[in-house]
Parts: structure tokens; C-alpha cells; sequence
């Protein structure tokens, strides 16, 4: 709900006032920010997550002043769940404020599913991040901050979470290039900044509402430890950090035991059984769930994660074994191998797709075809003069033959001879010249079609 008070203006004023706090609170983000850039690339472009509450205008108007001393591009990105009747009135209000300090906003529009199998909370929080990390900037900056810290820390205890829940949020998430300077900063300091600055917010009416957890958690239970431990917040905060430095050594001794599968993303969504036999059951559960962060999985219940293991470990090597991970994905082995697959792979209908000079193009079932032209490799660009480059699935009968000392063979004979996991196969695209197949992706291109060294080629990638 929006504030009871009318906003006076959207303009944010920087402030001549030279208290300490809020000269030490510019500094800090500044210190943070330096820093960042001292142990990681430059940062040269940012995307601030603006919601319109106190916490990320605040945020904005830190990384307005050092933009200026800086000079890296800053946006900001906004998500309208639609949850709120007032929704509408945060997406008015953080395009008036990104005007005023002219700064590019993206409104992102998302709906819930139906099922909420995560809660409301969880659901949109997961569909905010979603659209957070497709934006092409170095760093997606978070407005978190210390009492946040505290808040996750006591709802990741309540649900029994390991060292990597109870380490709570990190201050920079160098795989999804996350960024939270605030983290150190309470909320009083936030709310002293913004009045001292005359900045304006809007309020999320549902911040009310006890039956969301961590509000009951921010209005009830905090208060009530505040009250009998005044640095309660601090000492959590404490706690967070050297959780987070053991979560750090487990993911350590998860990439010695992940070894060679760390040397190729193309290899990263496959894990050897053989490589968790081996491993005591603390470890294999270790580098289970180091494996599936890689692959941007959530993290499985402890009894999800037991079962899966237990499964992974005892089915025979011929076994069909399927296991739900999330709602969109699905753990499956193949002889010596465990895979995550994604669900939408399966029972595809049949497609055609004509290629019309694309660089890239997204199949239905979500894979992704790359094209260059290079020299001496690829489908031979002569054949493509008079005739179609089309994709489509497998249909059953193709033959192919990209060795011309070997005979032609039908595909589906090829397939059977390789190591391809039986969903891949039925998932591979065929590249046709015309009605003739020219290229199978991983299993070369016919002799028909192939590219002399002089010649200009396609190359085609999955």
C-alpha cells in the first residue's frame, strides 16, 4: 500500500549536511565498491533492483553520487507481480524517480503460476531474481541489508537449513555477479539517510501482514529479541559471516572432488556415479549440491537429497532412473552418468524451422542453434544458393553418411551406437539442405555437403 503521506516530489536532493553517518555510509559503499573492482573485473555497468521501498531508493541514490565519480552506466530494473491493487502506483512512482535522476528503468511485468508449490513469497522472489539476472550489466545490485541478514538467518533456522542456508545472503555472488553493499547497514542508518536526503518512498502495504513469515519474524519475534539482546542483529550478522567462510572451505573441497568437470561448462550438466561412489556419504552429499548450484538448481530437501543419492548409488547401470528435482527438471541416469534434464525436453511435437541468416535460433524444446560461416568447415554454402537450410526433429528413417570409407547408415542405427543418452536422441536436431540431410549435430556433416579447405562454409553449433 502506498504511503499515507503524500510525496511532496519525486526530486532526490543531495544533501550539504556533513554528519558523520551519512558521509560514512556514502563511504562505505564507495569503500565496497572499490574494493569489488580491486578483487574482480572493473564493473563498468550496473542494474539496481529498485522495488520503490526506502532500501532501494536509498540504494539508487548511493550509486547516483558515485556514478558521477566513477563513471559506469547505471539502471535500475523494476518487477510488477501485479499482487498489490497499488502495484501500478510503484511502477509511476520509480519511473517519476529514474526521471528525475535520469537513469534507464526496466518494468518487467511477471505473473504467478497457479500452483505455488513455493509459497506466494517464494514464487516471487524466484520470478524477480529470474528477470534480474537477464539483464546484460556487470552487477545486479541488491538493496539488502543487515536486518535482512538477521531475518533470513532466523526463517532459514526455523526450516532447518544447513551451513549454506544459515551463511544467508552473500555480499557478492560471483556466479550470478549479485552485489549487496548494504549488507553491513542497518536499517536505522538507511532510514536516517533517506530523511537526511529528503528522499520519498512508497510503502508495500503487505510488510502488515504476519502471516508471511519473514514479517512475522521482522514485527514479532525480532522486537522481542532486540529487547532482551540489544546487538542481537549485529551478532547474527557475525554468525551469517563465518557460516558463509565455511560454506566457502565445502565448496572447496567439492571442486578437488569435482576435479576435471570443472574444465568444461559443456560437460557441467552430467556427473560420473562412479565419482560419488567413491566419496564418503558427507562428501557425495557435498558435491551433489555444489553440482546443482552449477547448473543454477534449487537446493533439494534434505530427504530429496538423501533419496536422490540413495537411488543414484544403488540402481543398476541399465536402470530407467527418473527423479523430480524441481518443477522444471529432472535428475536421470544413463549407464554410468547422472544427468539434470529439463522436463519440456519430453514428448515434443514435431517442428520444421527455415533458417533465414540468423546467428542463433531457439528450438521448441528450448535448445539453441548457433551459425557462423568460416573457411574449410561446415555445410558447403554453394548447396544453400538455390536451396532452404531447414531444421526439424527426428522423424524416423533418416540416413546419414559423413565418412565416405564407411557405408550409409540410418540414423537411428548411428544413435544406438553411440553414447548419447536416449532423451538427447530424441531431442536432436537434423539439418536438412532442401529434402537431403546434411549435418547431425555431433556426428558430422554428410560427405555431400562438406566444405573443401578453400571453401566458405556454415558452421552450425548446439
Amino acid at each position: 500500500m502506498a504511503s499515507s503521506k503524500k510525496p511532496l516530489s519525486h526530486k532526490v536532493k543531495a544533501s550539504t549536511s556533513k554528519q558523520t553517518k551519512q558521509v560514512s555510509l556514502l563511504n562505505r559503499v564507495e569503500k565496497a565498491f572499490l574494493a569489488l573492482n580491486q578483487s574482480h573485473k572493473k564493473m563498468k555497468s550496473m542494474t539496481v533492483a529498485l522495488s520503490g521501498g526506502i532500501d532501494s531508493v536509498v540504494l539508487l541514490h548511493l550509486l547516483y553520487q558515485l556514478q558521477k565519480k566513477h563513471h559506469f552506466t547505471l539502471k535500475a530494473s523494476h518487477v510488477h507481480h501485479g499482487l498489490s491493487k497499488n502495484a501500478d502506483k510503484w511502477v509511476k512512482f520509480c519511473e517519476a524517480l529514474c526521471a528525475t535522476l535520469s537513469v534507464p528503468l526496466d518494468v518487467n511485468y511477471v505473473k504467478l503460476p497457479q500452483k505455488k508449490s513455493l509459497g506466494i513469497e517464494g514464487e516471487a522472489r524466484q520470478l524477480r531474481y529470474e528477470k534480474l539476472l537477464q539483464t546484460k550489466t556487470d552487477l545486479v545490485v541488491l538493496a539488502h541489508h543487515e536486518d535482512d541478514q538477521a531475518e533470513t538467518f532466523l526463517l532459514q533456522l526455523i526450516r532447518g537449513a544447513g551451513v549454506k542456508g544459515l551463511s544467508a545472503m552473500a555480499h557478492f555472488d560471483e556466479h550470478r555477479h549479485l552485489w549487496r553493499p548494504l549488507l553491513n547497514t542497518s536499517r536505522i542508518d538507511i532510514e536516517s539517510y533517506a530523511k537526511q536526503h529528503k528522499l520519498k518512498w512508497m510503502e508495500d502495504e503487505s510488510n502488515q501482514n504476519i502471516d508471511f513469515d519473514r514479517n512475522f519474524i521482522r514485527s514479532k519475534v525480532l522486537p522481542i529479541l532486540k529487547n532482551r539482546f540489544s546487538h542481537i542483529i549485529k551478532v547474527i550478522s557475525r554468525s551469517s559471516s563465518h557460516l558463509a567462510e565455511a560454506q566457502s572451505l565445502l565448496d572447496d573441497l567439492a571442486k578437488m572432488d569435482l576435479k576435471s568437470y570443472l574444465k568444461s561448462d559443456k560437460y557441467k550438466h552430467k556427473l560420473q556415479v562412479k565419482t560419488l561412489n567413491k566419496l564418503s556419504l558427507s562428501r557425495a552429499k557435498n558435491v551433489l549440491r555444489y553440482w546443482l548450484e552449477l547448473n543454477d538448481q534449487m537446493m533439494p530437501t534434505k530427504h530429496l537429497l538423501d533419496e536422490l543419492l540413495r537411488q543414484v548409488l544403488t540402481a543398476k547401470k541399465d536402470a530407467d532412473l527418473k527423479i523430480d528435482l524441481s518443477k522444471a527438471f529432472e535428475i536421470r541416469r544413463y549407464q554410468n552418468e547422472i544427468f539434470i534434464v529439463p522436463k519440456k525436453q519430453h514428448n515434443q511435437k514435431n517442428y520444421e524451422m527455415i533458417w533465414k541468416g540468423e546467428s542463433e535460433m531457439i528450438l521448441p524444446n528450448g535448445q539453441k542453434l548457433l551459425f557462423k560461416k568460416v573457411k574449410g568447415k561446415g555445410i558447403n554454402l554453394k548447396f544453400l544458393k538455390d536451396k532452404k537450410l531447414i531444421i526439424r526433429n527426428r522423424q524416423g528413417g533418416e540416413f546419414f553418411k559423413p565418412d565416405s570409407k564407411r557405408p550409409t547408415k540410418k540414423i537411428k542405427q548411428i544413435l544406438q551406437e553411440s553414447d548419447l543418452p536416449p532423451w538427447e536422441r530424441q531431442n536432436l536436431p537434423l539439418i536438412f539442405v532442401g529434402n537431403d540431410l546434411a549435418f547431425v549435430p555431433n556426428f558430422g556433416i554428410d560427405v555431400k555437403f562438406q566444405t573443401k579447405p578453400k571453401e566458405v562454409g556454415l558452421e552450425v553449433i548446439l
